[in-house]
C-alpha cells in the first residue's frame, strides 16, 4: 500500500512537470524547459552538500525553485548562452520578495539569493532569451511554481513530507 501510494505521487510529480513543460513549448535554440523544484529539508539533509539558510531565515517546509533549464531532447543542454546579458538585479525588482519566499540560496555561505539567481539566469536563463527576457524567465518560474503546487498535491494523497528523504533522486522527462 505504501509502495503504491509513493509511486502514484511520483506520477503526479511527473504529471505536474510535463504539464508546465508543454505549456512552455517549443523554442529556438533549445527543445525544452525542465523546471525544477527541491525539498529544501532533503538537500540539507543530504551528505553532498552544505546547507545555509538565507540570510532573510529559513524557508518555508515546502518545495521551492531550484531552475528553469532550457534543454535538448538528447539529455544535453545549453549554458552560459550570453556573457554580454549579465544579471541585473534592476530588472527583476518587483518580483525580488517572492523570489526570496520561493527561489530560496541554501548554498553556504548565507546569502539572500541573489548570486543563485544571477547564476541560474547567467547559466540557464541566457539560453531561454529567444523565448524569455530576464525579467519574463525568473516570472515564468514563480508562475509556475504557482501552478504546480507539489506539495498540496502530496497532501491531499496524505504522503509523509518525512517520505521524500527516503526517495531516490528522480530524473523527469
Amino acid at each position: 500500500m505504501e509502495k503504491e501510494m509513493k509511486f502514484k505521487c511520483i506520477a503526479l510529480i511527473n504529471f505536474l512537470v510535463l504539464q508546465c513543460l508543454a505549456i512552455l513549448g517549443v523554442s529556438k535554440g533549445f527543445d525544452f524547459f525542465y523546471f525544477v523544484e527541491q525539498w529544501p529539508g532533503s538537500y540539507c539533509d543530504s551528505d553532498k552538500f552544505s546547507c545555509c539558510y538565507p540570510t532573510t531565515g529559513k524557508p518555508a517546509a515546502d518545495f521551492s525553485i531550484h531552475g528553469l533549464w532550457p534543454n535538448y531532447r538528447n539529455g544535453s543542454y545549453p549554458q552560459n548562452c550570453d556573457p554580454n546579458n549579465p544579471f541585473n538585479e534592476s530588472e527583476i525588482a518587483d518580483l525580488i520578495s517572492s523570489m526570496r519566499r520561493n527561489w530560496p540560496s541554501l548554498a553556504c555561505p548565507s546569502s539572500s539569493g541573489e548570486s543563485f539567481w544571477s547564476h541560474e539566469w547567467e547559466k540557464h536563463g541566457t539560453c531561454s532569451e529567444s523565448l524569455l527576457d530576464q525579467h519574463s524567465y525568473f516570472q515564468t518560474a514563480l508562475t509556475l511554481r504557482q501552478q504546480t503546487n507539489i506539495l498540496q498535491s502530496l497532501k491531499s494523497e496524505s504522503f509523509q513530507m518525512e517520505d521524500l528523504i527516503a526517495l531516490p533522486t528522480l530524473k523527469m522527462l
